[in-house]
């Protein structure tokens, strides 16, 4: 079957687009690890794309071999590939990019501390976590669609998705906090869980699906005017609460002191 990404996604990826692009310029990032490499009901392996698009050497983990078609297809193939069974011992030298980065999955893991201890140890200098965010409307519900329907939560421990909790979490760990902030932020609400439960009931690794992203066609023209119409609206200098409440993702930048 072909999983066509719907239009929310295609926004989400544009609005990471603007975010990574503009991380890029303004701290000089040269050279990205993402770990690992994979997607939430999402095409995987594609959230890095966006670095590699502004000329940054990328490495991925554990990513997933048929959305790397995609990277190739615009020309940007990441400069490499790793495949680790254990997230808790990354196969990198010490201080190694000038930016590690998660998107998500460390909410999922067992042991996200042996996973995040990896991040900051290769890093030179900054580590970035982007993440659901916890606040927003559409949170709830999600939940709750997931009591009624009887299937379980499986997207992870809900205080990785709490902007705060990860605030304090970045400080435990030894980083400054240079910036956490929002992402991601449309007028409609965040997942409802309806998508979810169709994507429940197909009862496969998602991973495997043959996923179509139009942010690749996106990438090789333009991005729609529609997109760029409702950045504008999220890019109000409004404060980090008054935004909470609908936007979908956040992200926190640590600093190694």
């Amino acid at each position: 079957m072909v999983e066509v990404e719907a239009f929310g996604l295609n926004y989400e990826r544009y609005a990471m687009h603007k975010l990574f692009t503009s991380l890029v310029r303004k701290h000089r990032i040269k050279t990205v690890l993402e770990a690992p490499a994979l997607g939430e009901k999402a095409m995987p392996s594609m959230y890095s794309l966006s670095f590699a698009h502004q000329g940054c050497d990328v490495t991925l983990v554990n990513s997933i071999a048929n959305s790397i078609k995609a990277w190739k297809e615009l020309k940007l193939a990441p400069k490499k590939q790793v495949q680790v069974k254990d997230l808790g011992k990354l196969p990198f030298k010490d201080n190694q990019f000038d930016l590690s980065w998660n998107f998500l999955s460390l909410c999922k893991e067992k042991n996200p501390d042996e996973l995040f201890s990896e991040l900051v140890r290769v890093s030179k200098d900054k580590v970035m976590y982007v993440s659901v965010n916890c606040f927003n409307v559409g949170f709830p519900v999600h939940r709750m669609v997931h009591r009624i329907t009887g299937v379980p939560w499986n997207h992870g421990n809900v205080r990785f998705m709490n902007p705060f909790f990860m605030k304090n979490y970045f400080t435990e760990k030894g980083l400054k906090v240079k910036k956490l902030g929002v992402v991601d932020c449309p007028c409609w609400p965040d997942s409802l869980g309806i998508r979810d439960m169709k994507l429940h009931k197909i009862n496969k690794d998602l991973t495997t699906i043959d996923w179509k992203s139009p942010t690749v066609e996106y990438l090789q023209t333009d991005f729609p005017g529609w997109m760029k119409a409702v950045y504008v609206i999220e890019k109000l200098p409004l404060p980090l609460l008054l935004k909470l409440p609908y936007a979908h993702l956040f992200y926190i930048i640590g600093e190694k002191k």
